[in-house]
């Protein structure tokens, strides 16, 4: 759909809802920082340690209140002036949102829950930014099927994408094949909040045991169609390796990647093993972005 199929009115207000939904996500990373969680990574917050503070801060700020009510008055907005097939475009992300016992969780919930909304509401009114056509794709503005349901934010997924498109060196190499690693993590948070917005505990999770959560939420039943293989074959078997590509992903980043203090590089990392680790995340994210289309539509 684009602009020339909402009235000025509508398009005007859609667009103050996009600009106010940045204010929100700058107002939630405002807050963490005053928690002390600089890192702007849910993750990284001590709950139980700061229970308390979470509540004073929200008290004098209502950071989380707002949020929310942004994320109420789209959805009561679109409903009333969309039609019903795009109002469901825009409210089929997370929205029954918990209390402040759930810590990082709601707030992770909402920041998923904004930056869907946002760019549901960009492309509505013909603001969303694609890949041009024969740009590299790991550019800026790469790896729409990310974008498209808000998994990863816009600005942290083009910083991903920015190391792992320079693969010129050892050092870079190692760096991009850590970036890597990091978004197909995220990104897998990312899904399991999409998914089940009241999942909680998830957060400090290895990697293999965030696919074997989100597997379950996404498996594809082969016995709904013989032609998928059956249960030993075909999709299932290639579920199963995408297991492997996990793991894989996981202990090249240990072994040769940035992030676990390496004394020396790795002289015999080529490029084509940067590319080979990168292209697997690509295959598994898109993967993951389109179940959760199908399922959640």
């Amino acid at each position: 759909m684009s602009s020339v199929e909402l009235s000025a009115s509508v398009t005007s207000k859609l667009r103050t809802f996009i600009r106010q939904g940045d204010e929100r996500l700058e107002a939630i990373d405002a807050a963490l920082r005053r928690l002390g969680v600089h890192t702007l990574d849910v993750a990284d917050f001590d709950f139980e340690g700061e229970r308390w503070a979470l509540f004073a801060d929200e008290v004098k700020h209502q950071t989380v209140a707002k949020a929310i009510k942004w994320v109420d008055g789209v959805d009561e907005y679109v409903k009333g002036y969309l039609e019903a097939p795009q109002a469901r475009r825009v409210t089929r992300h997370p929205h029954d949102f918990k209390g402040l016992d759930h810590g990082g969780t709601l707030i992770e919930n909402l920041r998923i829950a904004i930056r869907a909304r946002q760019e549901t509401l960009r492309q509505l009114v013909g603001k969303a930014v694609r890949t041009a056509a024969g740009a590299d794709r790991d550019a800026a503005g790469g790896w729409p099927h990310l974008r498209d349901l808000g998994l990863v934010d816009g600005a942290v997924l083009d910083g991903y994408l920015g190391t792992m498109r320079a693969r010129a060196t050892v050092a870079q190499r190692r760096a991009a094949i850590g970036a890597a690693k990091e978004l197909l993590e995220a990104v897998m948070k990312g899904a399991i909040v999409y998914a089940t917005p009241e999942a909680m505990g998830f957060e400090r999770d290895e990697m293999s045991q965030l696919w074997k959560r989100l597997k379950m939420i996404i498996q594809q039943e082969p016995s709904v169609d013989p032609a998928l293989g059956g249960s030993d074959f075909g999709v299932v078997r290639l579920l199963n390796g995408q297991t492997t590509t996990v793991q894989g992903v996981a202990e090249v980043r240990n072994k040769v990647g940035t992030g676990h203090g390496k004394p020396n590089a790795p002289k015999g990392l080529k490029e084509s093993h940067t590319v080979l680790v990168i292209d697997a995340v690509h295959t598994m994210t898109r993967f993951i972005a389109a179940r959760l289309g199908e399922l959640f539509p």
